[in-house]
């Protein structure tokens, strides 16, 4: 059996389930191996308020030249959250040293709700536009899509063209393929839209809007929807595939009474990856 290898280029978070505490494992349950390639040390996601944190682009470059050096090599790219503009270059250098005729996958992971993080500013959007461009898939939440495309954002549901030019500009940036999460459609559901570069209209996928935030729900969507890709299935297959894992395990972060800040509960719910069709786990430790 085959083992894709894949280079996850995100920050490292202490406390709270995102960014590479996200993708690792996901991914490893999907049963890929992942090479992580971090951005920056951090002692806890933005939910707590207070963090600190270390951004390592200094190393990043002594990471690339030893695996060129030793002859490594990946079957796939995935990146993410990002210390800061002046990366999205480091990211773009090792899309260009190990990427070629791979998978390149890129989450522009810089706001939400309207907003860019508060440790972004306007020079982030320009920084991820150009990595985008390199990109065979992006899955910018509807905030980053927006940002990227240059149009006002709303928290009105969009309509089926907007939604089609919005994705239009962004396939027309260079990737081949875009997913957006998080699109408003109404008080009780989000939707999720699709479209590759062959199809003439975005899908949907509409999922039920369930009453946590935290951080990580977009990692954990996007380690599952490359997990499926990597595995042959289609875009829509990977879509909903990702989208009900992550339905599941908020379900299940709620149903435990957690605090949201530590993100949502994967280390009892993972199986459900491998056994989609299942409905419960006796050993979940979720609960």
């Amino acid at each position: 059996m085959k083992i894709n290898r894949v280079l996850a280029i995100h920050d490292l978070c202490s406390f709270g389930r995102c960014s590479l505490t996200a993708a690792i494992p996901v991914l490893s349950a999907m049963g890929h191996q992942v090479c992580p390639f971090p951005t920056a040390l951090y002692s806890n996601n933005l939910t707590y308020g207070k963090f600190f944190n270390k951004d390592v682009t200094p190393f990043m470059e002594n990471y690339m030249k030893t695996w060129e050096e030793l002859g490594l090599s990946f079957d796939a790219i995935y990146s993410g959250f990002l210390a800061n503009a002046q990366q999205a270059a480091v990211v773009a250098s090792a899309i260009d040293r190990f990427g070629s005729d791979k998978p390149v996958i890129v989450d522009p992971a810089m706001g939400d709700g309207g907003k860019l993080y508060p440790v972004f500013d306007d020079s982030m959007v320009d920084a991820m536009r150009a990595l985008v461009s390199k990109a065979t898939l992006i899955t910018p939440n509807y905030t980053e899509a927006c940002f990227l495309a240059d149009l006002p954002y709303s928290s009105e549901p969009p309509t089926n063209d907007q939604l089609e030019a919005l994705c239009d500009k962004l396939i027309d940036m260079g990737p081949s393929a875009v997913v957006l999460t998080s699109v408003p459609y109404d008080d009780q559901h989000i939707r999720i839209v699709s479209q590759e570069k062959s199809q003439l209209f975005p899908e949907s996928y509409v999922v039920e809007r369930l009453p946590l935030a935290t951080c990580g729900t977009g990692d954990i969507f996007t380690s599952a929807l490359v997990g499926y890709h990597l595995k042959g299935k289609d875009l829509n297959q990977c879509v909903q595939g990702a989208a009900d894992f992550v339905s599941y395990v908020i379900q299940m972060t709620l149903d435990s009474g957690r605090d949201p800040r530590e993100g949502v509960v994967l280390e009892g719910c993972l199986w459900k990856l491998l056994m989609p069709a299942t409905k419960n786990c006796t050993t979940c430790t979720a609960r």
